[in-house]
């Protein structure tokens, strides 16, 4: 193993990397994410492993369990996981570390007293106070520029930009399986299966599929009782086929989607999570401008996976773990410093082998994953605006039809 690690590390960390080509962000920027992730999360691994190694665990077993089972596994697992297309990706190099988030504030308070007035440490362009006086007259009531002479040879009042970090623990998740060696000699013989390695790959992807759902539940539990309902019944109009009562589930998710864009001045919200249900309504709409999918680049195992494009602007992500009446969750990423909460991969996958338990003598082995999961919520260390970037969109399946 160590061999593997040292001399040989640099062109399998290379391999285990290549796939996870860099892409654009929706605003045309690059976006490194996951192979900047991966790497990080390879040297986690890789720390973890020669930390934890015996002096028994060099042989050849264990680099068999390593390359056969581990590295595989996160370099399929760890790209597909929700949290890279939704919200923001920071891994860690350490069980503590900080995440970073880019805030503007405004830095001075104006005028010195009377309502409305601007706070230093206020968040600027906030559409609750945004300050029209700031830069000039500094009048609260009547908003305008500054005559030249009181603000000349002045720099005027100033605003902070800065970068604001928050701390983070990271948690764990461990799952564990056993088999005997009469079931493993039977698939081998009758269809050539490896049940060790099918069973490990079973234990990642639960794992995976779990974080998913930790997810995508934290996040609809932060966007609050949906305020709009898509009651198929209540379409005003009339409609000529049951493709333009359907339609309608598409606006609703535009006007979300604009909704952020005012809370967070950011942009436009520019994905969706839609249950099985809510897909094949947008998929009937005869005016929505859906487009369905043929990249196939986010094809998770997790089944949560990528299915489409909405008025060529919203990646639309289809959970089939949701229930017919689950909410549409509708949100904002830009960057990894501008999301509404954040996923921090650790030691994303590692396995204790194969053991064989004295209780039984049957074999067991198991899997265990570390990260962090923080939403920016509290206003003592941060704005508390995490529910800024998100939006829900209700159905009422018992007003619901196709045909």
């Amino acid at each position: 193993m160590s061999k593997l690690f040292e001399s040989q590390w640099k062109q399998t960390k290379a391999a285990l990397l290549e796939g996870n080509d860099l892409t654009h962000n929706m605003d045309g920027s690059i976006n490194r994410t996951k192979k900047d992730t991966m790497a990080v999360i390879l040297e986690n691994t890789r720390r973890s492993l020669m930390e934890t190694a015996t002096v028994g665990a060099t042989n050849s077993t264990m680099v068999a369990q390593l390359n056969k089972v581990v590295l595989p596994v996160i370099r399929r697992v760890m790209p597909t996981v929700i949290a890279n297309e939704i919200i923001g990706v920071q891994p860690l190099t350490g069980p503590y570390g900080q995440i970073h988030t880019l805030r503007v504030r405004y830095a001075d308070s104006v005028p010195t007293s009377g309502a409305g007035m601007v706070t230093a440490g206020d968040e600027a362009f906030a559409p609750s106070k945004i300050a029209s006086f700031y830069s000039g007259n500094e009048n609260i009531s009547a908003p305008g520029a500054a005559a030249t002479t009181a603000l000349e040879g002045k720099p005027g009042n100033r605003l902070s930009v800065g970068i604001t970090r928050h701390l983070v623990e990271v948690q764990s998740r461990k799952l564990s399986a056993s088999w005997t060696f009469e079931s493993l000699q039977d698939a081998s013989s009758q269809h050539g299966i490896d049940l060790e390695e099918e069973i490990m790959a079973a234990l990642a992807q639960e794992i995976t599929a779990e974080i998913d759902q930790e997810i995508l539940f934290s996040l609809r539990r932060l966007g609050g009782s949906p305020t709009s309902i898509f009651n198929q019944q209540n379409v005003t109009g009339t409609p000529t086929f049951v493709g333009d009562a359907h339609a309608a589930l598409a606006l609703m998710i535009n006007d979300k989607a604009n909704i952020i864009a005012s809370r967070t001045r950011r942009g436009v919200g520019n994905w969706v999570v839609v249950s099985p249900t809510a897909l094949t309504i947008l998929q009937s709409a005869s005016t929505s401008a859906f487009a369905r999918t043929t990249e196939g680049k986010f094809d998770a195992p997790t089944n949560t996976k990528f299915v489409g494009m909405l008025n060529n602007q919203m990646r639309v992500y289809v959970d089939n773990y949701a229930s017919n009446s689950t909410p549409v969750l509708v949100g904002y990423k830009g960057s990894e410093t501008d999301a509404a909460a954040f996923y921090c991969p650790y030691v994303p996958l590692t396995s204790v082998g194969t053991l064989i338990n004295p209780a039984t003598m049957e074999p067991v082995t198991s899997f265990m994953t570390r990260y962090a999961y923080k939403e920016l919520t509290d206003t003592t260390e941060t704005l508390g605006n995490a529910a800024d970037y998100i939006g829900l969109v209700g159905i009422d399946t018992a007003a619901l039809t196709f045909y």
